[in-house]
């Protein structure tokens, strides 16, 4: 019995000390299975309008159209507060974390969504619990390293992949609170250097939404590839 309690009390530990960010992205995030359905059903369409291409030529073209479709997703966002009616689970969110951390949140939705997006198109299972892990990782260090990127100077693709692998070595459960912690503080620091009291969606603004969520897709596709054409040597 007490094993039980005990074991039951680092469970509820393990979700408490999630951070702010993360629990309000997990309340609006949208279904992994939808995601992987849709990113088949492209996949499909891809290869009926393009027949004569390979299954390599086809995946960059589904890539690309992902990448395209969700840097818009995140530019047209705006402020989540504006968008309850929209996404399961955003007034809860708002009610929950405010419209702040709800805002980021929203900002990071699309990033992650997108992620998991891509990983689907490599033959990833985002259904499993470290695919979706390995998903958070890669979409959290691209905004880290996009958002909070000082001097103008940008990681290369050869140091992201390195830097993710280093992160997917150990807990990947403690390392996505530890990235999404540095996520939260980015953000934050990007709202009080611009100095206006709305939701980071605003602050951020369209360009800028949709250069972060390009990012994160390119970075995130560097990753997938480099993991398959290791996988096929």
């Amino acid at each position: 019995m007490f094993l039980k309690f005990r074991e039951r009390m680092n469970q509820e530990n393990v979700i408490d000390d999630k951070p702010v960010l993360l629990k309000a992205i997990e309340l609006i995030l949208a279904d992994p299975a939808d995601i992987q359905k849709e990113t088949k059903s492209l996949i499909a369409k891809f290869k009926g309008q393009h027949p004569k291409k390979t299954d390599k030529q086809v995946r960059k073209l589904v890539v690309d159209k992902i990448i395209s479709n969700y840097s818009y997703y995140a530019a047209f966002s705006g402020a989540g507060t504006g968008l309850t009616g929209v996404i399961p689970g955003l007034g809860t969110a708002i009610a929950a974390f405010g419209g702040a951390a709800t805002d980021a949140a929203l900002c990071m939705k699309y990033q992650v969504e997108m992620t998991m997006a891509l990983a689907s198109a490599y033959g990833h299972d985002i259904l499993r619990e470290e695919e979706k892990r390995l998903c958070l990782i890669i979409a959290g260090l691209g905004t880290i390293n996009e958002a909070g990127k000082e001097g103008g100077k940008a990681l290369t693709s050869k140091a992201f992949i390195k830097m993710t692998q280093q992160y997917l070595k150990g807990a990947t459960l403690q390392a996505v609170k530890e990235i999404f912690k540095k996520v939260g503080l980015t953000f934050t620091r990007k709202a009080l250097e611009k100095s206006i009291p709305f939701g980071v969606g605003v602050i951020i603004g369209f360009s800028a939404n949709k250069g972060l969520t390009w990012y994160v897709g390119s970075k995130a596709h560097d990753f997938f590839e480099s993991d398959d054409i290791t996988e096929a040597a």
